[in-house]
């Protein structure tokens, strides 16, 4: 094999791939393109009208949320993820503040350009989502966040995705039609617990030492994944069969074939999570390319 010219070399430009895609993941930046394709997708299947004045608030609600979920991450981090624990207690008050900032720029904006009824909903919605990361319950020495209280951890981030990207715009332009809103707040919220229950896999190890009970932890990678899939499985066949009753639009067939992909793509990968992070964050991939194609069908039925 012939060898490079001295000073030509891969290597440098590799790294500095490398490095942006962990700034982007570290940061949570890759779940913004997801949340926009949400509130762009969902009108078509919901029968809503898009309210472009909504995504600001949108964006910078789910981007402040996870923000402020690193910085109250960081003893389950040092386990998990040692390189992205050590950026994050380097620049743990900066992250800091730039998730409450951003938190109110939420709200603020939503105030300007959504009303108030819509924003006092999104500051609920809000609410919720920093309560899963911020401890406030128990006593001094010892006080608890809400994803460490049994039941919890899945379901506050499965309820207040599609309520922040479906619901809040929904609020925000012409009404939806409720029992299609139900489907499609049902479906995306099987998503993100499906999702939610792959990064417990991940991170069971450093979950399990901080006291955070999770299905990985309770009953192993294949059990926990279980759930997500049949509960998705369970749905799809639902919507299929309102098509075939022609109670729901063909288009609707698009979701139903998402909704067991994404939790078959995550059991068929449930032993590789805990040694390859790059996997979860794949999900999120798949995921945000399955809502390019519905949005894209849903606009060219329209």
């Amino acid at each position: 094999m012939p060898t490079p010219p001295k000073g030509l070399s891969t290597a440098p430009r590799v790294t500095g791939v490398r490095s942006v895609i962990d700034f982007v993941l570290r940061n949570r930046i890759h779940l913004l393109p997801a949340a926009a394709l949400i509130a762009w997708a969902a009108p078509p299947l919901d029968g809503s009208t898009s309210s472009w004045q909504a995504l600001p608030s949108v964006l910078l609600g789910i981007f402040g949320i996870y923000e402020l979920n690193r910085v109250f991450d960081v003893v389950e981090d040092e386990i998990n993820d040692p390189g992205g624990y050590a950026k994050t207690v380097a620049a743990r008050t900066l992250i800091r503040t730039v998730a409450i900032g951003a938190l109110g720029g939420s709200i603020l904006l939503s105030m300007i350009l959504t009303g108030y009824a819509a924003s006092l909903a999104l500051s609920l919605m809000l609410l919720a989502g920093v309560l899963y990361s911020v401890p406030f319950l128990g006593g001094r020495r010892e006080r608890i966040r809400l994803k460490q209280v049994t039941g919890v951890k899945n379901a506050v981030p499965s309820v207040v995705w599609p309520l922040i990207t479906i619901v809040y715009p929904a609020m925000s332009g012409t009404a939806a039609h409720l029992p299609r809103l139900l489907l499609a707040v049902s479906a995306l919220a099987l998503a993100v617990f499906t999702i939610e229950v792959a990064w417990d896999v991940r991170d069971s190890r450093g979950d399990r030492i901080v006291g955070i009970r999770t299905l990985a932890n309770r009953f192993g990678a294949r059990r926990a994944l279980l759930v997500p899939l049949l509960a998705s499985c369970a749905e799809a066949l639902v919507i299929v069969t309102l098509v075939y009753w022609s109670r729901l639009a063909t288009l609707w067939l698009l979701p139903a074939l998402f909704l067991v992909l994404l939790p078959a793509i995550a059991y068929r990968w449930r032993d590789s999570f805990a040694t390859d992070r790059d996997r979860s964050h794949l999900l999120i991939l798949i995921n945000t390319l399955a809502l390019i194609l519905l949005g894209l069908a849903g606009r060219w039925e329209g």
